[in-house]
């Protein structure tokens, strides 16, 4: 049976690998002496290729990708929430501030929306 894996780069996305295909995810370039050898973890992306039978027949190459999961895997995410509002109050005397705040959390198993990458805006030429 085909896997459906969710890669999550520059877009959120989701694709079908065949059975017979072999996954590999390693980084787009190694890194370098000009860089010290060592990336901050918001340029630390990889590029996840899939092949089918050998690594000569590599049918798809995703570049920027910061990580991917196969969708039969199950999900959980702690999600936290504030709920609050501030009451000010003045008068001759200087002012009161009350605050009011609940804070929660709980595990949901929702996937996170699939975004849609914005389109590319076209310049109006100036007309002359």
């Amino acid at each position: 049976m085909p896997k459906v894996l969710q890669v999550e780069g520059d877009k959120l996305f989701r694709i079908t690998v065949p059975d017979d295909a072999k996954i590999t995810f390693a980084p787009f370039s190694p890194p370098s002496k000009v860089d010290g050898f060592a990336r901050r973890p918001e340029t630390a992306v990889g590029t996840l290729r899939i092949y089918q039978g050998t690594k000569d027949n590599i049918i798809a190459v995703f570049s920027g990708v910061r990580g991917f999961r196969d969708l039969s895997l199950e999900y959980q995410e702690k999600v936290a929430t504030e709920e609050g509002a501030t009451i000010w109050n003045s008068d001759q005397h200087g002012y009161s501030r009350e605050t009011k705040v609940q804070r929660r959390s709980e595990w949901t198993d929702d996937e996170p929306a699939l975004l849609e990458a914005p389109r590319p805006r076209r310049r109006k030429r100036a007309s002359t």
